[in-house]
C-alpha cells in the first residue's frame, strides 16, 4: 500500500475546500492552511508529551518563548 504524504493530505482537504466553496470565492487560503497546520501541530506535539512545553519546543525546532505565544495565539 501506498504510504500518503503530507503533500498529498494538504492537496485533497484543499480540493474538497475549493469545492465546497461551490464557485465563492476565497480569500486568504494561504494564511488559513499555514494556521491551521500550525495549530495542529503544535496541538498534536504538545499532546504527545503530555504537555511539557520545552519537550514540545525541542521537537518542534522553535525556543519556548515562541511556543508559549503560539499556544496563546491558538488557544491550546
Amino acid at each position: 500500500m501506498k504510504q500518503r504524504g503530507l503533500q498529498d493530505c494538504i492537496k485533497e482537504n484543499l480540493e474538497k475546500y475549493f469545492s465546497d466553496l461551490n464557485g465563492e470565492s476565497s480569500n486568504g487560503v494561504f494564511k488559513m492552511v499555514t494556521q491551521q497546520a500550525e495549530s495542529a501541530t503544535i496541538k498534536f506535539v504538545l499532546d504527545k508529551v503530555n504537555q511539557n512545553q520545552s519537550e514540545a519546543a525541542r521537537i518542534l525546532g522553535i525556543n519556548r518563548a515562541t511556543l508559549k505565544k503560539k499556544v496563546s495565539l491558538y488557544n491550546l
